[in-house]
This record gives C-alpha cells, structure tokens and sequence, in this order.
C-alpha cells in the first residue's frame, strides 16, 4: 500500500489515514455530493460510506492518482448507486416523495458560480456574477427536482450525455426532453425576476 499517497506524514495507522482524509476531504466531498443529491441528510451519509468504503480497500489505491480523486471516484460510484435506487424507488411508489425547499443544498450545488465570482477581478463583475447566482438559484429551486438534477449534470457539470443517462438510468431522448423543460422554465423563470 502507498501509504504515503494517502497521508502527508506517511502513517501506517489506518486511523491516521481515515482523520486525515477526513480533515483534509470532507468538505469537498460534501460540496459535491449536495450538488448531486441536494439533500443535506443524504449528502452526508453518501461521503461517510466513501470514507469507510476507502478505509475497507486502501490497500487497493495504487498511488496513480491523488487521494481526493480517488475518494471522488469513490463518492461517484455511491451517488449513482444512490440515484439508480431513488429511481427504481419512484417506478414503485404511489405516493408522491416529500420535498426539500429548504434551498440549502441548492445554495451549496451552485458553489462553483460563487468561485468564478471570487475569481473575478472587477467589483462590478462580482456584483454581477453574485446577483445572477441568486436568480440562478431561485429559478433552479422553481424547477421539479429530477429536472434540476438533469440541467446541473449536464450543462453546469457538464458531463456527456452518455454518462447522464447512465447516472439517472434514462433514455437519451429522454434526456433531450428534460433539458429542454429546464431550459424553457429557465428561461422563464429568470425573465420574471429581471
């Protein structure tokens, strides 16, 4: 095992390996998951079965990759589990599935926006960037949630089609379809807050 690939000081205590990669990748892998999910609660139930689905195979990373790459990639495979089940959960279901306006985790799945308007060196830019980020929000938090979900993936994301449909195990004309509602809302959405 390359222990040194998975913690800076190069312990062999797998506790020492599992603090620092919490301390060191939590956060971000929180971020990421919140924007997949948008449910807190889920979120971070997905990163703590990465973390203990990493200390089970350490022995397996080979060091070709960063720890946090790594870690995605675990964290990956989790939410597309998760999104399969959530799915196959929908197709049984009568009742329709509570929903979560609490716009926390859509807040969180935008931080890239918040990033690109830090980055920005104009003041007015980032005032722009910052009002056009809540607007952004807003009309994403409008939309039906596997709607949203299908817009952030591929145009905010932007992941290939191919790798969408496989995520939320949907058709490519389906797909089509749900973009296109997105956009439209979207539009919509944001014409009425200009």
């Amino acid at each position: 095992m390359n222990t040194q690939a998975l913690s800076p000081t190069g312990a062999d205590d797998m506790n020492t390996v599992a603090t620092h990669w919490v301390d060191t990748y939590g956060s971000y892998l929180f971020n990421f998951a919140i924007g997949q999910v948008r449910d807190t609660h889920v979120a971070e139930d997905l990163v703590q079965d990465t973390f203990l689905a990493a200390i089970k195979s350490q022995d397996k990373f080979s060091g070709r990759s960063s720890a946090r790459t790594w870690l995605v990639g675990i964290l990956r495979h989790k939410i597309y589990d998760y999104l399969r089940l959530i799915c196959r959960e929908r197709a049984v279901r009568v009742e329709p599935l509570p929903s979560h306006d609490d716009g926390d985790g859509l807040n969180e799945s935008l931080l890239w926006l918040h990033h690109v308007a830090d980055e920005s060196l104009s003041s007015s830019r980032r005032l722009e960037l910052g009002e056009f980020r809540q607007q952004l929000e807003k009309a994403l938090g409008n939309l039906p949630a596997r709607i949203a979900q299908v817009f952030q993936l591929y145009s905010i994301e932007e992941r290939s089609n191919r790798e969408v449909c496989e995520q939320l195990n949907i058709s490519e004309s389906n797909l089509w379809v749900m973009l296109h509602r997105a956009r439209r809302q979207l539009r919509t959405e944001l014409a009425a807050l200009v």
